[in-house]
């Protein structure tokens, strides 16, 4: 290479290193900020009340919180919430319930409040706060989504007047099979509602200047065997387990079925554990298609083991009900409950069997409406049969909620 050409190539070399400096002095450095994850929230509405007559005594039997219990109107309730989702992996939900009981001043109580991460590895979810637990068929289920006006007697028995609520944690798995089910482990501590009825019953008496002294030994006695109810739930060191599965052989024959358990130190400081299996039937006139006729069959049977400081005692009970869309917003029901009797505490044998029509109104495609017409017949050993005439009314606004 001559003098020349090594001027000429130092020069061209000179050149290309002032360029690429240049070009890397302008070029701007790239710094990748991780996306802020959608929020999206989706209040909720739902509205339930009902006008009728009974001549059950609200003092004679169990019933729920949101069950109705006086001649004429009754506001069982006015659940406002909401549902969250941020991103893929976080959901959440809240409710309170707006109520009025007896002729008294509205009341609120707040029923739900948790929040829920999914889609996480090895097909889990996990869910955190205040939750309706997964048990049986109408625990985990608010009063909008009941096929009755009012709750099934065995929940309210053994589960609670507002049914079981705890604050802990759940998670759930979901197992790769061919059919679609679910595993849910919960750990925590239950709630307590501030409502409780035997309170408004003794006022109610304090304002009848307190009957005779028989009467007041009555009322005393069944305060105290109401109170022992009481004690036999489950309050601390709860534990409860459910398995869920579902399947169909073709789109318009679907079957579920679910076996629960829960556990906890009940008010003796002792153990209590609650057994529950069910079974529900859906058949669609035109499968996963919208519209036509449908029936379906629920089943439930509820068991609960009690330890107390006098030694313990075991019952249980059943529900079975079927429902018809016969025609397009028409739907027909028939409910029978039985639970078995017990001395100690003095829990009374108690059938009834629940007739209802229910009329669906679709007004848009996230506001629904309906109207339901049901009788209650009671057959309570000690206090012979009841009868109770309900329409229910209802009004529902917003999507699909976090479960």
């Amino acid at each position: 290479m001559t003098k020349n050409n090594m001027m000429i190539t130092a020069a061209l070399a000179a050149c290309v290193s002032a360029v690429t400096a240049e070009e890397a002095v302008d070029t701007p450095v790239s710094v990748v900020v991780p996306a802020i994850p959608e929020i999206r929230i989706d209040p909720t509405l739902h509205l339930r009340a009902v006008h009728g007559s009974t001549t059950l005594d609200s003092g004679e039997a169990e019933r729920g919180g949101h069950d109705p219990f006086q001649d004429g109107f009754n506001l069982q309730g006015m659940e406002i919430g909401a549902s969250i989702y941020a991103g893929e992996y976080v959901r959440g939900f809240f409710t309170t319930n707006v109520y009025k009981v007896n002729g008294g001043d509205f009341e609120s109580e707040f029923e739900e409040g948790f929040i829920k991460f999914v889609n996480l590895p090895g097909d889990f979810e996990v869910r955190a706060g205040r939750m309706l637990a997964r048990f049986g068929d109408q625990n985990a289920r608010h009063l909008h989504g009941w096929d009755f006006v009012d709750g099934n007697m065995a929940g309210v028995r053994y589960l609670g007047e507002d049914g079981f609520a705890f604050e802990g944690a759940e998670i759930t798995w979901m197992p790769p099979t061919s059919w679609t089910d679910s595993l849910s482990i919960g750990l925590g501590s239950a709630v307590v509602h501030d409502h409780e009825h035997g309170e408004e019953e003794e006022e109610d008496h304090d304002e009848d200047d307190h009957d005779d002294d028989d009467h007041a030994d009555e009322d005393l006695d069944d305060h105290e065997h109401d109170e022992e109810a009481e004690m036999a739930r489950p309050i601390d060191n709860i534990v409860t387990v459910r398995y869920q599965a579902q399947f169909g052989p073709t789109d318009f024959h679907r079957f579920q079925v679910g076996a629960s358990y829960l556990t906890g130190d009940n008010g003796h400081g002792l153990t209590t554990d609650i057994y529950g299996a069910d079974f529900t039937y859906t058949w669609r006139e035109n499968g996963y298609e919208p519209g036509g006729k449908q029936f379906r069959w629920r089943t439930e049977w509820i068991m609960r083991d009690v330890e107390t400081d006098e030694g313990g005692f075991e019952d249980n009970g059943y529900n079975t009900a079927v429902m018809y869309e016969f025609i397009e917003g028409w739907e027909a029901g028939l409910r029978y409950e039985w639970m078995e009797g017990v001395a100690d505490p003095e829990l009374a044998e108690r059938t009834r069997i629940s007739p209802s029509l229910t009329k669906h109104f679709r007004l848009d495609n996230d506001i629904s409406a309906l109207v339901r017409l049901q009788y209650n017949h009671d057959d309570i050993d000690g206090h012979g049969t009841e009868d109770s005439v309900w329409l229910q009314f209802g009004f529902d606004w917003g999507p699909g909620e976090v479960r």
